[in-house]
């Protein structure tokens, strides 16, 4: 199966039992959308589940073909929770060995998941639990030796079931909106870890090569000349913003970056690149905005998504918060919601706007292109074009693959 590995694993966090699927692809484009099988999955293995996978073309050639998903339980408006994994995350999870992994049960105790390899282990780490997000992820990494893990981790609102956390992936937030960060303490997952070392094979390797080149180059020149962040949105043209600058940063295959790291501890002009920078990398546009509209300069706003981050709480929904306590919003209110997520005053479900999901003008959109594994906020920007994308996918697969509507 080109593409693909072939197989699903689950794994009950109660018995610590690991059991396999074979993996099937669909039929059709809308069958093969990792959202539309995430959904197939959590009809056979429990609405409880939490289930993590990948597109059929994650980690191909094609331009931005970084995205992986996380599906959670229902909301409280009955429609699953979804997350797109994106950064290196999607990529790395499709190399672990798997296609698909379903996470069923509670764990006794506080632990991890770790994947790799074609296998998938609890790891038990309640000595995790009083760290904050950036800790967890330095501590799997350092117990099991490899500073290249992807971890999705969570912090200490995440821990507390808070209907506004959010996952964590390798630092940086903005990847959940849905609330999975909750997912995770429900399960008493502090993280889940995974690392790919596998291989994928390619119907036509050079032929796809070749095509996927001359699509980046295609998109290129007709994006221009690429700002980061500011490409994507006026929240970061900002002079503010730009003289903490320091590099952009792109996820897998992107050519296109929108992620802009600012340095706020060390001159941004300073090349040095070191294990712990000081500073933060933003994408997360709906925040940023908030943060801009409470009053906070950029240097401030960096230093309040940084704080949500490692509490794994939505920082949107923490600055709004945080207005509540102060029209103009200090460290010092962004601290006091951070500090108390069981606080009755502010467990209100909110529904902040969609990071990545508010790139197409229609849901539908978002779910076929980040279904299929690519980069919504690249690929709106680009021009999504599913028959397109869809006959440069067939001749990776070395198959025809229709359409329902076919």
């Amino acid at each position: 199966m080109y593409l693909r590995n072939g197989k699903i694993g689950i794994f009950d966090l109660a018995s610590k039992e690991i059991g396999e699927e074979e993996f099937a692809e669909g039929s059709t484009w809308e069958k093969m959308s990792s959202i539309s099988i995430a959904d197939d999955l959590a009809s056979e293995h429990g609405e409880d589940s939490l289930i993590l996978g990948t597109g059929v073309l994650t980690g191909s050639f094609v331009p931005a073909s970084c995205a992986g998903i996380v599906r959670g339980r229902n909301d409280a408006d009955g429609r699953p929770r979804l997350m797109p994994i994106m950064g290196f995350a999607g990529f790395e999870l499709k190399l672990s060995g798997f296609d698909f992994i379903v996470i069923k049960g509670v764990a006794e105790r506080p632990g991890y998941l770790w994947i790799r390899d074609g296998m998938i282990d609890v790891v038990n780490a309640e000595e995790l639990r009083p760290l904050d997000s950036w800790a967890r992820t330095d501590k799997v990494r350092t117990d099991q030796g490899d500073p290249k893990i992807q971890v999705i981790a969570g912090g200490a609102w995440c821990d507390s079931k808070h209907p506004q956390s959010q996952a964590i992936v390798d630092y940086w937030g903005g990847d959940d909106k849905s609330g999975i960060g909750a997912e995770l303490g429900k399960k008493n997952l502090v993280a889940i870890a995974f690392r790919g070392m596998g291989e994928l094979e390619l119907a036509e390797p050079e032929g796809h090569f070749e095509d996927a080149i001359l699509l980046m180059r295609e998109h290129v020149v007709k994006l221009g000349e690429n700002h980061g962040l500011a490409s994507y949105s006026d929240v970061a043209d900002r002079g503010d913003f730009k003289k903490l600058l320091h590099r952009n940063v792109g996820c897998y295959g992107c050519p296109f970056p929108c992620r802009s790291y600012l340095k706020i501890a060390e001159d941004p002009a300073e090349l040095r690149l070191v294990a712990k920078e000081p500073g933060y990398l933003h994408y997360d546009i709906p925040a940023l905005r908030e943060a801009f509209e409470v009053g906070l300069d950029a240097k401030d706003a960096t230093v309040a998504l940084m704080k949500c981050a490692k509490a794994g709480a939505e920082a949107r929904t923490v600055l709004r918060w945080a207005s509540e306590i102060s029209p103009k919003v200090t460290m010092g209110s962004v601290d006091e919601v951070l500090a108390d997520p069981a606080d009755a005053k502010r467990s209100r479900v909110e529904h902040p706007p969609g990071n990545f999901e508010a790139s197409f003008g229609d849901e539908d959109t978002y779910r076929a292109c980040l279904g299929m594994g690519l980069c919504p906020r690249y690929w709106a920007k680009a021009g999504f074009d599913m028959l397109q994308i869809g006959s440069f996918a067939q001749d990776t697969l070395g198959r025809t693959v229709p359409t329902d509507d076919s």
